[in-house]
């Protein structure tokens, strides 16, 4: 405005200005007309520069909201500076097309925005009061299956559980999923040549109404051909038993996940690739199977040394040959020496019709046990058959157990022939990080004088723990244990048979199996039944690292009568690297436990 002022009356005093002076005259109404056409611009431009932007939504929530910030271009400047104004004007003008195509997804085509933008103090102020309107709904379904898939009543199966269906409200997420979950299911089941003929989203703005089109061509379903494997150090028939299809049977996109799954996790091999060779596919629509490996070191040695509350200082050492000959046999044995429990032992392993989940194992293992309450020495040699049920993991067992332990003062010498049998169930997305999850075994073992033992005996325990996610960062944990045993004379049952409580991984604030009946020398001479059960609940409050507040109430009884044992307290979660790291704090409130006591545990939480 001064530089306009300026150059007006410039001109108004030189108007009567001799001819002489006619150029000077024209130059200066040229420098004038530059600076108010240029200089003067740039110059409010960076008035305006400083100033920042506050973009303020309302009327939407959730997602709806959520996506609303992210298409709005405006909002890329909310709490930042703001860019020029005419560039600020123009991101505003299009605000209710950035608005309406980011509700539209969600199903509101009647979308209505009152909006506004002033600069205030320095700060631009754009408001948007959005209406969404009532959400379109879908008014008719057609999803068809030619090809071979027609018959497939597993697509039949899935379309009727997809969330596109008429009377919906209109997503289009949902329309999306329907796709995706189709062409998955193809690729699943062996239609590797399925497309979409029609997949069409009809929107009827005058009818309001949504029409779903989706035609899905599957092609002609593929059967597995010729199985080829890489000759290397197991036998072809060992590496055929890993595989739980055969030629001819339709591809499975889940069966080869399996078979991959299955052979990486064996440990016989430190590469595997399972591949189907589609462009090798013969007029029979027969795809063959490439299986390439390569064997793992043969022998593996492990050494580790580490502490537990429960068993004092320890040090271990392993050694695993991975196969002993061309039929996968394996040996295992460990050895670990601690302040309270030190042992020796070996299996050696022969797999199973499947040799992910069944093998058999001749096994011994030699213990020597001081918990400071009971002292025992045990030998044992057994047998064992591990399968895969469905879901379920089975191990049945024959064991030759002898034992020599101190009872009363007294030394006592016992042998016991022990079939036992074991269930179990693990169920979670990841062992060593659980979110959600439970793990179930129940444990059955027994003998008879009749069969090489000293006294009749029947022995079961159920075992169940559960975690559960209540919200994102806050988790329940919960566990029970449940043991009875019978005997004819249980006086002649060894102590390793006996139920003990107490420690780490039972009622914590007490020591390791100090919980129990005592003898008239007042040391734990172990019960005929046990009850435990805890409940604790932790909160992540940095990523790996966890709180926790827990209670713990149990006992080992003869006679369900006597009272329970109860501690409590609180402690840390460390997720390291190789599984949850536990310290706790318990305080103990009966006898013979501790005001105070450290528990130190590493493992899974299942």
């Amino acid at each position: 405005m001064l530089f306009s002022w300026l150059c007006s009356n410039y001109q108004l005093k030189t108007v009567a200005v001799a001819p002489r002076n006619a150029t000077a005259i024209w130059l200066m109404a040229f420098t004038c007309l530059l600076i108010t056409a240029f200089i003067l611009p740039e110059a409010k431009a960076q008035q305006t520069s400083s100033a920042t932007v506050n973009v303020r939504i309302e009327g939407v929530s959730g997602r709806a909201a959520t996506n609303v910030r992210n298409r709005l271009q405006i909002y890329t400047y909310h709490q930042q500076n703001a860019p020029g104004t005419s560039r600020l004007r123009y991101l505003h003008d299009m605000a209710f097309r950035d608005i309406r195509n980011a509700l539209s997804p969600y199903g509101f085509y009647q979308v209505q925005v009152e909006s506004s933008l002033e600069l205030i103090d320095g700060v631009w102020q754009a408001h948007y009061q959005i209406t969404p309107g009532t959400p379109i709904n879908i008014a008719s379904v057609s999803i068809t299956i030619v090809g071979e898939g027609e018959q497939d009543q597993a697509f039949n199966n899935l379309i009727q559980r997809l969330a596109v269906r008429r009377g919906a409200r209109l997503q289009h997420a949902d329309y999306e999923n329907a796709k995706s979950r189709l062409r998955t299911l193809a690729a699943e089941r062996g239609y590797y040549q399925s497309r979409f003929v029609k997949q069409e989203l009809r929107i009827d703005l005058n009818a309001y109404e949504a029409h779903v089109v989706l035609e899905l061509d599957s092609g002609p379903r593929y059967r597995f051909g010729e199985i080829r494997i890489t000759d290397n150090h197991l036998d072809r028939d060992v590496m055929l038993r890993f595989i739980g299809f055969k030629e001819g049977d339709y591809v499975s996109s889940n069966e080869l996940l399996m078979l991959q799954l299955g052979l990486s996790d064996s440990d016989y091999f430190s590469r595997v690739e399972v591949q189907p060779l589609w462009r090798e596919a013969d007029d029979e629509f027969r795809v063959p199977v490439e299986i390439e490996y390569e064997p793992i070191l043969r022998t593996h040695y492990q050494t580790g040394i580490g502490y537990g509350t429960d068993t004092g200082p320890r040090l271990r050492f392993d050694l695993n040959r991975r196969w002993v000959n061309t039929r996968g046999h394996r040996f295992n044995s460990q050895v670990q020496i601690s302040e309270i429990l030190s042992s020796v032992g070996g299996s050696y392993i022969i797999p199973g019709q499947r040799p992910q989940t069944d093998q058999y194992a001749i096994r011994t293992l030699w213990t020597d046990e001081d918990t400071g309450n009971t002292r025992s020495e045990r030998l044992s040699v057994g047998v064992t058959w591990q399968t895969q049920l469905t879901r379920t993991q089975r191990i049945l067992a024959l064991d030759w157990l002898t034992e020599r332990d101190r009872l009363e003062g007294e030394r006592r010498d016992s042998e016991f022939l022990l079939p036992s049998a074991q269930w179990s169930r693990v169920h979670t997305e990841n062992r060593f990080n659980v979110n959600d999850g439970f793990r179930l075994a129940l444990s059955v073992r027994g003998a008879s004088d009749a069969l090489f033992s000293d006294t009749d005996f029947g022995q079961a325990t159920l075992e169940g723990k559960f975690v559960y996610r209540l919200a994102d960062r806050w988790r329940i944990l919960s566990r029970a244990e449940v043991g009875t045993s019978i005997s004819g004379d249980f006086d002649k049952v060894p102590t390793s048979l006996r139920f003990y409580t107490g420690g780490d991984n039972s009622v914590r604030g007490y020591a390791y199996r100090s919980i129990g009946p005592r003898d008239d020398l007042d040391a734990i001479k172990g019960a005929r039944h046990l009850l435990v059960g805890s409940a604790e609940v932790d909160y992540e409050f940095r990523a790996n690292w966890r709180i926790a507040a827990f209670i713990d109430s149990g006992n080992a009884f003869d006679d369900i009568s006597e009272p329970m044992k109860t501690g409590a307290g609180f402690g840390v979660r460390w997720q390291s690297p190789i599984g949850p790291v536990r310290i706790d704090l318990a305080h103990a409130f009966s006898r013979p436990g501790d005001k105070i006591r450290l528990h130190l545990t590493i493992g899974p939480d299942l």
